[in-house]
């Protein structure tokens, strides 16, 4: 499996996604599979070496949303960026110590590699080359921290995988086309009324069970509220130049080491503990980070850039109080989030009442 750490900027929505090629009305013509079939051969499949264009799309009704955590901040800027606009990020994979993903945008590209005992990261915008090498005799299953914004349908999946248990049904639906690639559907539908998520269909390569698509539905509507799609993938093995970084003659190179390597914008930074912490279990959890930013007093007055780009959006959303303290809620059928004036921020697919139950514990 790539090693990416999804960042669960939704915990409780599972995954956020993009708009590939999605054809559920197609007709394939694969073998038929029972839900029961398709989960087997999934949590047996491994993944072969590809290459690919992955989109994510959050189609939330929110607006472009700014950095609330500040100029300094990521983990939040990482987070809030997944649940307005879309996404596109390229991979490539040749196996567990070969991997790189590109994450592109209007202004250039940030690219990260895994090349044997050999890390890269690169901003084509900051032209700054960080390089730093796994120790020695490092075992090849080893998480490395290519860690990022983006989203893979893989990690998609893998968090709508996790979340199923007796709160969750489970069925198949029509076979499918995504990116060119025959696929069957698995649906994941809540039981919990508390949760927003309507269902998950997750669509699976015909011939791999590789996740080439997952798409999520907020209850009671038939519209994609986030869909994460491959919109290009071929499954061969890609060349050694794929994995090879070569630092560009006006770049800034700086040497780090695998714990000091610097991170792109994650919201998952850190799993349980510290500043991300995941709150409840299932299809209700709600995701908390502190330290994303005083609000309040003489530093929001003084706020300048992006700061003060996020109070200027902060102070159209609706006000909120309670015995937990006040703040700023923003909502969508899906995804609701409160942003607290003490700088506590909690997002999850859950009614806006679980949220300030949320940050009533201290």
């Amino acid at each position: 499996m790539i090693r990416w750490s999804a960042p669960v900027a939704v915990a409780g929505v599972i995954a956020l996604i993009a708009s590939g090629v999605f054809s559920a009305d197609a007709n394939p013509n694969l073998a038929p599979q029972t839900a029961g079939q398709l989960l087997a051969s999934v949590s047996q499949a491994s993944t072969p070496p590809f290459s690919g264009t992955v989109v994510e799309k959050a189609s939330l009704g929110l607006p472009e949303l700014p950095n609330l955590g500040g100029d300094n901040s990521t983990n939040s800027q990482g987070l809030l960026s997944l649940l307005s606009g879309s996404h596109t990020t390229r991979i490539w994979y040749g196996g567990e110590t070969k991997q790189r993903i590109a994450l592109l945008d209007s202004l250039g590209e940030q690219d990260v590699f895994r090349n044997g005992r050999d890390l890269w990261q690169w901003d084509s915008d900051t032209r700054v080359a960080t390089h730093a090498v796994l120790p020695a005799g490092a075992a090849a299953e080893r998480p490395v921290p290519l860690q990022t914004s983006s989203l893979t349908p893989a990690q998609a999946a893998a968090e709508a995988l996790q979340m199923i248990d007796s709160t969750t049904t489970v069925t198949t639906d029509h076979t499918g086309s995504v990116a060119g690639r025959s696929a069957y559907t698995l649906v994941l539908t809540p039981k919990d009324s508390q949760s927003l998520v309507g269902s998950v269909r997750l669509s699976l390569d015909g011939a791999t069970r590789v996740p080439l698509g997952v798409q999520v539905f907020a209850r009671g509507s038939d519209r994609v509220a986030f869909d994460v799609s491959f919109t290009q993938v071929r499954f061969s093995t890609p060349g050694d130049e794929f994995f090879t970084f070569n630092p560009p003659p006006n770049a800034t190179v700086k040497q780090g080491t695998l714990d000091t390597l610097p991170q792109l914008p994650n919201p998952a930074a850190g799993s349980g503990t510290g500043r991300v912490r995941k709150l409840g279990t299932g299809w209700t959890t709600i995701m908390r980070i502190d330290g994303v930013g005083d609000l309040t007093g003489s530093k929001a007055r003084a706020a300048t850039g992006s700061s003060q780009n996020a109070l200027t959006f902060l102070s159209a959303l609706p006000t909120v109080s309670g015995t937990w303290g006040s703040g700023h809620l923003f909502s969508s059928a899906l995804v609701n989030g409160l942003l607290t004036s003490d700088g506590r921020l909690f997002v999850g697919s859950v009614p806006p009442q679980l949220l300030y139950q949320a940050a009533a514990q201290k």
